[in-house]
């Protein structure tokens, strides 16, 4: 940063014109990155993030939020035909993230490093690093989910509009204050989460796959697994309407899965497990490998229709396992980073792994991408704090970039 902006960032709160001088750009270019709006190219963008992040600059809380008040509650649809959409379904939260050197024992009172608010949920956090990530695997991203009218609702929603997700919200059905949630961060990047009880009603899917027409496009419904039980049947219900489907396992009852898990299979395009979800599975062996010989087998015997196209197992530092229908199962590694928090990780790797794979990419080359995904989440605090672009990451993952996909030069 420069001397003459080191001096304006320490004398009051940096301005958009002061990121627009620091990266050479307008103060429209500025606007632009931050909305997601128009697409702008990935050096100049890259320019504009970090100026932001050398001044340390935040949009005015207020203006923000009165934009994310005007945002309908219903997917654009301006947007090109061409480009993939990805509707996620799960809570928003307000995540107050303490930095500790260990967790405290009973009665005992600590000291954090830091306590930093960050927005929450792992659907939410799919969605914001899907739409990130940019040409040429571009994603149109929304979010179903239930806000409050509190000023931390505004917040959020201005929050995500600043990464380009768009929120599907019944706004005569906005009441009470957003959900919170303490994330307790150790010095090894291990974190343990409380958060309070979040669902959605049924109807607020089902009303969005019936009255959402997705022939002719690439447009996914992804579920969080805390959302699963609920909404199944509304997975279901889209997949035979045409959309593609997908299921992270991330809040799924183990009970539930037990009970279930012929039908979570059934009903997803994209199936997103880690080591913990094996267990409750009936049949499966606990470990990794040994799993994938199995659901490979299940997979072999599936009817058409009943199997997904594609099965995950995260495995944190180690990568992830993918089973291709048709081609077997693959290890993928994971770069070597410096975990400070694994909280959002896996969202990361879903977000990532679903941006690549709508816009045709092979299984394996998605996972890749997204185990890249992954690692650099937990390089910083907070799950949306690293939302990378498609080149950083296609660096990161040794993935050549195909040439753009989409016929509309970025500005």
């Amino acid at each position: 940063m420069s001397e003459r902006f080191a001096e304006r960032a320490g004398s009051g709160q940096p301005t958009i014109s002061d990121v627009a001088r620091a990266a050479g750009v307008s103060k429209a270019t500025v606007s632009h990155v931050l909305n997601g709006r128009v697409v702008v190219r990935p050096d100049t963008r890259e320019r504009v993030m970090a100026a932001i992040r050398d001044l340390d600059y935040a949009p005015a809380e207020t203006a923000r939020s009165l934009t994310a008040r005007k945002r309908g509650a219903e997917p654009d649809a301006k947007v090109d035909a061409a480009v993939p959409r990805l509707t996620t379904v799960g809570y928003v939260s307000v995540d107050y993230v303490a930095c500790l050197d260990r967790m405290p024992e009973r009665e005992e009172r600590l000291q954090a490093r830091t306590i930093i608010k960050a927005i929450g949920g792992p659907a939410a956090n799919v969605a914001a690093v899907a739409a990130a990530i940019g040409r040429p695997w571009p994603i149109s991203a929304s979010l179903i989910t239930s806000i409050g009218c509190d000023q931390e609702s505004d917040w959020a929603a201005a929050e995500l509009a600043s990464r380009r997700v768009d929120l599907l919200v019944s706004r005569e059905r906005r009441q009470g204050r957003l959900d919170r949630a303490l994330v307790l961060v150790e010095a090894d990047g291990r974190r343990t989460i409380v958060n309070e009880p979040s669902s959605l009603g049924e109807v607020d899917v089902l009303r969005f796959v019936e009255k959402t027409d997705p022939v002719g496009l690439t447009w996914c419904l992804h579920l969080e697994g805390f959302q699963a039980p609920v909404q199944i049947a509304a997975l279901e219900a889209a997949r035979l309407k045409g959309f593609r489907t997908s299921v992270q396992a991330t809040g799924l009852p183990p009970a539930w899965v037990a009970a279930n898990a012929p039908r979570v299979f059934a009903g997803a395009d994209a199936l997103f497990l880690h080591r913990e979800t094996l267990a409750a599975i009936p049949g499966c062996p606990a470990d990794p490998e040994s799993a994938m010989a199995h659901l490979a087998a299940l997979a072999a015997a599936a009817p058409p229709g009943h199997w997904p196209e594609v099965v995950t197992i995260t495995l944190g530092a180690q990568g992830a396992n993918v089973l291709s229908r048709g081609r077997g199962w693959d290890r993928v590694p994971a770069p070597d980073v410096n975990v400070v928090d694994k909280t959002g990780a896996g969202d990361a790797f879903v977000g990532a792994f679903l941006c690549a794979w709508l816009n045709g990419a092979p299984p394996q080359t998605a996972a890749r991408l997204a185990c890249a995904a992954g690692s650099l989440a937990g390089t910083r605090f907070g799950a949306q704090e690293i939302r990378p672009a498609a080149d950083q990451l296609a660096a990161l993952a040794g993935v050549p970039l195909p040439s753009p996909l989409a016929a509309h030069a970025p500005v």
